[in-house]
């Protein structure tokens, strides 16, 4: 969650108005009008480092780490229970995680893996980050829609290839119906 969105949640949580924010603040030695708060919760600007504090203090923030950490939520899909996979990133058939700065930022969603044909780089059930866009070159490895079957592969020259050699690449023929869900980036 961004910084704005959370100093306005703070902010309301403290059931204190923008108005009696800036007041609060004059009286810790701030002269900021109500507008200026406005700014700062809808990401316009930002508060000084010793306005933030203040505001922390005034609205009784016990830990600043765990209230404005540097965490986001991502999508979490299954790609085993989807059944077809043509509206696959439109469904409402996820989980939602909290990821920190070790993930990429360009993740959009996660997928937990299932199965053993990506080993040894990624294995059953491990969680790993995609970034959405409709193409990969050759050599990446993406999350792939092939005749409504979800698919976690390398791409290579028209091919689904599997990491793991016991299982044969699959061929992506002309007449296939095939798409691109994204890029694996961690």
């Amino acid at each position: 969650m961004k910084l704005s969105n959370k100093l306005l949640e703070v902010r309301e949580n403290a059931g204190i108005s923008r108005s009696q924010l800036s007041d609060l603040l004059f009286e810790k030695g701030f002269d900021v009008k109500p507008y200026t708060i406005g700014k700062w919760e809808t990401g316009v600007s930002n508060p000084s480092v010793e306005a933030f504090l203040a505001i922390c203090d005034i609205c009784k923030v016990s830990d600043i780490q765990q209230t404005f950490g540097n965490k986001r939520s991502l999508r979490l899909y299954d790609i085993s229970v989807s059944a077809g996979c043509g509206n696959y990133l439109n469904s409402s058939d996820y989980d939602v995680i909290d990821v920190d700065n070790t993930v990429p930022a360009n993740a959009d969603y996660a997928v937990r893996v299932v199965g053993d044909s990506m080993m040894p780089r990624f294995v059953d059930k491990q969680i790993i980050f995609v970034h959405e866009q409709p193409s990969l070159e050759d050599g990446e490895i993406g999350i792939f829609c092939l005749n409504n079957e979800a698919f976690l592969k390398k791409f290579d020259k028209g091919h689904l290839v599997s990491l793991n050699p016991k299982y044969p690449p699959i061929p992506v023929k002309d007449f296939d119906d095939f798409k691109i869900f994204g890029k694996v980036v961690g």
